[in-house]
């Protein structure tokens, strides 16, 4: 038997031990209702949760994406890093509050919350289109990234196709037969996993340089502007890099994935321990290991690279083949556990928020079939978008799908801490957000130089707060479910 095939078996395994796991999670207890399979019924651990979080947070863009990002553009990718301080404080301060409006009110997801809070139907359904939208695009490219590993480590024989089919069955197969409870439990596991094989693979990557200093080194002396901003491409200039330090950590918060951890939380340790779990990991993963990562393969690696390759191509270079596979299964263990956080979560965004906006109530048996029905569905949609991949990953995730969410943090927050707040102004400030962020996109302008999700984002809060300064207020009634009696 090849190589190639022995390290696909290796993959194979790690996928039916998966399999193991959510069988045996749903064993121990079945999935009865919507809020179990999507919630794991607003129980998850302090334990639990952090490494939920953890796997969420991280996915194929860890072992792929990052690495590629520091091999083109160098260490000014680290910003990534100093912004999650505010995706921290993000959970702590707004995940606490909407956890218990959450388990006071019921909310399901974030629609559910724009509803009652500015009574608009509209605003359900256009935060649940905006989100699902980017969490669809996002889903993708974990697929792209997932195939792209399996195919670089088999040598070819198991292709890009191959491997995409292989990807999307099996998180298919864990997302509908256990919900919400099977996904944090896998992801417990896949958050240990990542973490120890994306340091596995840093030490691997700097042991041919003879070492960080010699490898920090080989660089100055072949690249210089790798050790530097803006980079050798000039992306992370101050313009940028301040924007990403801004807007970013909003898009990577109201990941639907991510901000339905706050919805999941048993009570406030959880959601605090989670909150630690963020920067911790941050600096194990991007400020350390794929740092070593991608620098290793600007100094190692020949010829045509692509970026998203530079992993598994020094994996396959400089590891024996079982390790090397290991290695790639633990990167798809961070893509896995992001997929089917993304699939049930965007199964949800559908079924709760858009489909029933046609159907009305349906009866409990009912939901969660038609639940089940639409994650194959996404699946199949993520799949067929991924059938044209890009070729880098961390590009489309930052400029399409967190700065895409991003439009939803200023109505959201405002919302949360301010009386005023009101329907016409969110409205208006996340529809010309969304819209002046695709025209910039589209037209590939950046007004004044600064990058069209900014001019986005910050039209966005001023609109939010200019209309509703100029407009009536939400009824009393209403706003004192959210805020105490003056």
């Amino acid at each position: 038997m090849s190589i190639g095939m022995q390290s696909f078996l290796v993959i194979i395994a790690y996928l039916f031990i998966l399999l193991g796991v959510t069988l045996y999670s749903v064993r121990s207890q079945s999935v009865k209702n919507v809020e179990g399979f999507f919630l794991a019924n607003r129980g998850v651990s302090s334990v639990l949760l952090p490494l939920t979080m953890i796997a969420a947070m991280q996915s194929t863009f860890a072992f792929l994406g990052a690495p590629g990002m520091y091999y083109l553009h160098g260490v000014g990718f680290i910003v990534l890093v100093l912004s999650q301080g505010w995706c921290a404080l993000m959970v702590i301060y707004f995940g606490s509050k909407i956890n218990g409006l959450g388990k006071k009110y019921g909310y399901m997801a974030i629609g559910d919350y724009f509803e009652d809070r500015f009574d608009s139907r509209f605003l359900k359904v256009w935060s649940a289109a905006i989100s699902a939208l980017m969490t669809v695009v996002f889903l993708a490219m974990q697929y792209v990234g997932s195939a792209r590993a399996i195919d670089v480590i088999t040598r070819g024989e198991v292709p890009y196709i191959a491997g995409l089919a292989i990807i999307a069955f099996f998180s298919l197969l864990y997302v509908v037969i256990g919900g919400a409870k099977s996904v944090v439990l896998t992801d417990a596991i896949q958050a240990v996993i990542l973490l120890v094989g994306i340091v596995v693979a840093a030490w691997i990557a700097i042991g041919p340089s003879g070492g960080i200093v010699k490898l920090f080194t080989a660089v100055a002396e072949k690249s210089p502007e790798l050790l530097s901003r803006p980079g050798p491409k000039g992306l992370y200039g101050d313009k940028n890099w301040l924007m990403q330090f801004i807007v970013l950590p909003f898009g990577i918060w109201l990941c639907p994935h991510v901000w339905m951890r706050s919805l999941m939380a048993k009570d406030a340790k959880a959601i605090a321990n989670s909150a630690m779990s963020i920067p911790l990991s941050q600096i194990v993963i991007y400020a350390t290991a794929t740092v070593f990562i991608g620098l290793s393969g600007h100094v190692l690696l020949t010829g045509q690279v692509v970026p998203d390759t530079v992993l598994p191509m020094l994996m396959n270079k400089y590891t024996n083949w079982f390790v090397a596979a290991v290695i790639i299964a633990a990167s798809l263990a961070a893509g896995l556990s992001t997929i089917n956080s993304m699939i049930l979560v965007s199964s949800q965004l559908f079924s709760q928020d858009i489909y029933k906006l046609f159907k009305g109530k349906i009866e409990e048996g009912r939901n969660l079939k038609i639940s089940r029905i639409l994650t194959v569905l996404i699946v199949l949609l993520g799949v067929g978008i991924a059938l044209r991949p890009p070729q880098a990953l961390v590009g489309v995730v930052i400029d399409v799908a967190y700065t895409g969410l991003a439009q939803l943090a200023p109505a959201f927050i405002l919302g949360l801490y301010w009386r005023k707040c009101n329907r016409a102004g969110a409205t208006a400030g996340m529809t010309v957000g969304i819209l002046i962020l695709f025209y910039t996109r589209v037209m590939k302008i950046a007004p004044l130089g600064y990058p069209g999700f900014l001019w986005a984002f910050f039209a966005n809060l001023l609109l939010v707060v200019v209309i509703s300064m100029s407009t009536r207020g939400e009824k009393e009634e209403r706003l004192n479910r959210f805020f105490a009696k003056a």
